[in-house]
């Protein structure tokens, strides 16, 4: 059954509606989503990433501040996300401003995850190139040596990135597919005002 998605007051919502169930039935990664940004010649680049919080504010993951998505987002300080439920054949896009979260969440997050992804995270100069699949483990093994049986320190270069949505699409297949007449709710903030309408599919 077609869910009416104009019944939605706000985008955060439908992205509650529909990501619970998602979160209910698909056990690997319900919480994958595109990230897109364009580089310094307007050449677009895209990459998965996962989702860790959602609230008003926005939309929180983390990466390497100095990987090529970083240094893109922050450079134009706005990013496009995008999340694709193939099973509920429902779509949500948000594209907004990119702002670092509170050192003291980074670290929070940080803290939760496994060892070998906080080596990983301190090791990896990612998006740069490396000689060989060798180097990179040789300098895991390393660095993994140097603190044994210690805390592992966030470093600064890495931590969380929140997209603080200007406009959220939320797309909504209908079961007379065939037709192509799909739902298209957009959610638009200015101001701190926010704003429905429909469009055309």
């Amino acid at each position: 059954m077609t869910i009416d998605i104009s019944k939605f007051d706000h985008w955060i919502e439908a992205w509650k509606y529909f990501y619970d169930i998602e979160l209910q039935q698909v056990p690997l990664d319900p919480n994958a989503v595109l990230i897109s940004s364009v580089n310094e010649k307007g050449v677009p680049n895209a990459r998965v990433v996962l989702v860790k919080d959602v609230s008003d504010d926005g939309f929180v993951f983390y990466t390497n501040y100095d990987s090529q998505k970083g240094k893109e987002l922050f450079h134009n300080s706005h990013g496009h996300l995008t999340w694709y439920s193939r099973l509920q054949g429902v779509s949500i896009r948000a594209q907004g401003k990119i702002e670092k979260v509170d050192s003291t969440i980074s670290d929070q997050y940080f803290s939760t995850r496994d060892r070998n992804a906080q080596i990983s995270a301190n090791i990896s100069k990612q998006s740069q190139e490396v000689e060989s699949r060798s180097v990179l483990d040789n300098e895991f093994k390393e660095f993994e040596k140097k603190f044994e049986g210690k805390d592992i320190p966030r470093p600064s270069h890495w931590g969380g990135i929140c997209l603080i949505p200007s406009k959220v699409e939320i797309w909504k297949s209908r079961d007379d597919y065939l037709t192509r007449l799909h739902d298209r709710i957009v959610f638009s903030i200015d101001n701190g005002v926010l704003s429905k309408k429909r469009l055309y599919p």
